[in-house]
């Protein structure tokens, strides 16, 4: 009886103090706050089956389809069908400077090109794409016209959570794709100015635009975050370290509950 009392109150002290060192980040899963401009976490608290809110209720998201809420990488995410699930945050984007960071995870790879967000005028011109290839890797798009065409080395693993960002920085003329908080590929040149262009959706290539054939996603897309300036390698990392301790802390207490049961 005194060593199990004893394991139950080493366990529990470990809990305390873990707890206490992780909870400034269980608040938020963006570290850096400076220059964002959006945030959906997808979190049930915050979706319901019209809207995604935007966590600084500014942009919150017109959902589309019927896409479910499941567990996600931080709290919970949004599962999209591959059909007709998609969420429209519209004009949220201005000038060149900018960052997209989310995750996705997908249960297998898709058999053709499937959209993961979209930022452009809905009538036509300016598209700006990422987009998931079948051989996993990930894709800016449209050459000459929005993005520019290159894509990442590394591909996203299949039932795994991965954390992409696409960092686009005027004043030093180049664009980077960054996987899993490290730049994975890397090219010259600026993207078209957002200021007439800019309507971010997610998981689909557009809406109203019947001249770009609609490439829905499918899998599950978690924490979208889009920034109006040019975030540092460093600022991504750490990024994806919040996101990684906040998620932590969560399992931890579901751990820490489990083990209770047993005591």
């Amino acid at each position: 009886m005194k060593l199990k009392f004893r394991v139950s109150l080493i366990l529990f002290c470990l809990a305390v103090v873990t707890g206490f060192a992780c909870y400034p980040t269980v608040a938020k899963a963006q570290a850096i706050e400076d220059g964002l401009v959006g945030h959906w976490t997808f979190d049930e608290k915050d979706t319901d089956a019209k809207v995604a809110k935007d966590a600084l209720g500014e942009h919150d998201g017109e959902i589309m389809g019927k896409p479910e809420i499941v567990e996600g990488k931080v709290g919970e995410a949004l599962r999209f069908n591959g059909k007709e699930d998609y969420v429209v945050m519209g004009a949220v984007t201005e000038g060149q400077d900018l960052t997209y960071a989310l995750w996705i995870k997908v249960e297998q790879l898709p058999g053709a090109t499937k959209v993961i967000i979209w930022d452009d005028d809905p009538q036509g011109g300016g598209d700006s794409w990422l987009e998931l290839l079948a051989d996993g890797t990930v894709q800016t798009q449209r050459g000459g016209d929005g993005f520019g065409v290159f894509k990442t080395k590394t591909p996203v693993v299949a039932g795994e959570w991965t954390h992409i960002t696409f960092v686009t920085d005027e004043k030093n003329d180049k664009k980077i794709l960054y996987i899993n908080g490290e730049p994975d590929a890397e090219s010259g040149g600026k993207i078209n100015n957002r200021n007439t262009r800019s309507h971010v959706v997610v998981a689909v290539g557009h809406d109203r635009n019947a001249f770009i054939k609609p490439l829905y996603f499918e899998g599950d897309i978690d924490d979208v975050a889009i920034y109006l300036r040019a975030l540092s390698a460093k600022e991504v990392k750490d990024n994806m370290a919040q996101a990684a301790a906040v998620d932590a802390a969560g399992k931890l207490a579901i751990t820490w509950g489990a083990i209770k049961e047993r005591l």
